[in-house]
């Protein structure tokens, strides 16, 4: 098979693509050795050997050859790294994350069992990050830190697809671009799934592509790994195969004799054996479709904002908007047949995935912008392609200056959004920190606590005060919770509320997400009755979107 992308071990040259794809430049005579048929076992001549004499024979690598390789990459995942870890501390967790620290801290019996009930699909992630509490703890810090490396290692990855997508500057810019991106700062900075499955989406194309390239065994096995690994990670990014496939149709046109047997065998069977070993996970979670049943209809409203939060900046998204159609529209029109079909591998690769979760949606509630983060990478190296057509005439100082440019560019633009997801104002989150330690600071021995409002507000207050023995944290009265257990994933409410609070504590926390009316108010009506005969008011205090309001037994009560 004519070689169409750049080796590993050396940066590919900096040509026009045309240059890159000879083959497409025109009809060439055949060399002497290509004009008849060849023998059993005889060598291929090298693509562009003019003379037709077989390659010289293959030789190890040296280290002077990796070093292009290692700058392509090094350079990417420090700079990605380094813009990952400013404040990455300095949130505090918000809902989604306080259920991940939540369910990995579960003894693995408990997280099988909980896997069993509710997010089937995150349990591959879960565990693992089980395994992470356990060598490097539960910290704010801690816990984000797989997805700050995820992260800085996609972007490395990225440089390497469009490497041997376009060539070695352009996948060097897309690379440097990835951290200038709101969007990849917010959940290269998050204790959630969703980094994971963007570097197991971009490590399967790279795969890919070096399959296409050099069919055999382990290239395939390694690629239906990478797909697995996508499954495990988010199942909605397996809409992404689509893509692979704009990819392979072409590769077995231009593949020849065994590689082209190779490609057409090897990818169904790679695809094939990970979605059937991703199939239990995947079944799963259909059985639990309804966990997110709360995602917004698909109203015109959420479609015309949906690339501003796609990239968390409309002025970032409407700038890799506007570059990437320029871009699919240069190469659709192109002479080269390479060209158009890499136009067609990133359009269903950033349009596709969207498109399907619009029109599914009633199915399948895809339709969100972090489930779909997995497509930002094609938008991304869409950019750099045009970033790099506006560099020419060629020149490294040249495209670096470009680059600096607009990573300056997206930087500006995006500031606010970036500065913005290292605080709490990311998901105007309810203020966990401040409240529980406003109650760790007034508390006695032998409080009790009720949270109203938003089923899960537990899980925050819990995680601030994982430091702390359970013996001396305020015990939660209006709750049936199992005897000899910390804390239930289950937290049933009491039935009887007048039996809970008949020896209940001489004083009350009520944490509130519902801060209207009288302190007690936000109650269920079956428990505010009994509440209020039992405990007054002593004292109200307000916290963005939580009330915690100070409750005192009643004498003789």
């Amino acid at each position: 098979m004519a070689a169409d992308t750049a080796t590993d071990a050396v940066a590919t040259p900096v040509t026009s693509p045309e240059e890159a794809a000879p083959e497409e430049a025109g009809p060439k005579k055949a060399a002497p050795e290509e004009a008849g048929p060849k023998k059993a076992g005889e060598p291929r001549p090298e693509a562009g050997n003019g003379e037709g004499k077989p390659p010289p024979p293959k030789r190890r690598r040296g280290w002077r050859e990796l070093l292009p390789t290692a700058a392509l990459t090094i350079v990417p995942f420090a700079v990605t790294l380094t813009v990952m870890l400013i404040d990455i501390g300095k949130r505090q967790l918000w809902r989604d994350e306080n259920a991940t620290w939540w369910a990995a801290s579960l003894p693995t019996g408990d997280l099988r069992k909980l896997a069993d009930t509710v997010d089937a699909v995150l349990y591959p992630y879960y565990l693992f990050l089980h395994w992470w509490i356990g060598l490097f703890g539960d910290s704010e810090t801690a816990l984000r830190m797989p997805s700050a490396i995820f992260m800085a290692l996609a972007a490395a990855v990225v440089a390497l697809i469009g490497r041997r997508l376009f060539d070695a500057p352009t996948g060097l810019v897309a690379g440097l671009l990835m951290p200038a991106v709101p969007v990849i700062s917010r959940y290269g900075q998050e204790a959630r799934p969703y980094a994971m499955a963007l570097l197991a989406s971009v490590t399967a194309v790279l795969l890919l592509l070096r399959a296409l390239e050099r069919p055999s065994a382990w290239r395939w096995a390694a690629y239906a790994i990478a797909v697995l690994w996508i499954g495990y990670s988010h199942v909605v990014a397996l809409m992404g195969l689509a893509a692979h496939l704009i990819a392979v149709v072409p590769a077995v046109r231009r593949a020849t004799g065994r590689d082209r047997w190779w490609i057409v065998a090897g990818w169904p069977v790679a695809v094939l054996a990970a979605g059937l070993t991703a199939l239990p996970l995947i079944l799963d979670g259909d059985r639990q479709s309804a966990q997110i049943s709360w995602i917004p209809n698909t109203t015109w409203a959420r479609v015309h904002a949906f690339p501003g939060e796609m990239f968390l900046s409309p002025a970032v998204g409407g700038f890799f908007l506007a570059l990437g159609f320029a871009a699919m529209t240069l190469l659709a029109l192109s002479d080269s047949r390479r060209q158009r079909w890499i136009a067609a591998f990133l359009a269903f690769w950033a349009v596709l995935p969207p498109v399907l979760a619009y029109y599914t949606f009633h199915e399948f509630h895809f339709f969100l912008p972090r489930y779909l983060l997995f497509t930002v990478p094609a938008w991304v190296l869409l950019g750099a392609y045009a970033i790099r057509r506006l560099a020419t005439p060629t020149g490294l100082a040249r495209i670096l200056a470009v680059t600096l440019v607009a990573g300056g560019a997206l930087t500006f633009a995006g500031w606010d959004h970036q500065t913005a997801m290292r605080t709490d104002q990311a998901e105007e989150e309810y203020a966990f920190r401040d409240a529980a330690g406003y109650i760790a600071q007034w508390e006695r021995p032998g409080d009790g606590i009720i949270f109203s409002g938003y089923d899960f507000l537990h899980r925050g207050f819990r995680y601030e005060w994982r430091h702390q023995p359970l013996a001396e944290q305020p015990r939660e009265v209006l709750v049936a919770q199992p005897p000899g257990t910390e804390w239930s994933w289950v937290h049933p409410p009491c039935r009887d509320t007048a039996a809970c609070l008949a020896d209940g504590p001489p004083r009350i926390w009520l944490v509130s997400s519902d801060p209207s009316g009288w302190p007690t108010s936000p109650l269920p009506s079956s428990q505010q009755p009994d509440v209020d005969a039992r405990y007054k008011w002593v004292s109200k205090t307000v916290f963005h979107r939580l009330w915690v309001t100070e409750l005192e037994r009643r004498p003789g009560q």
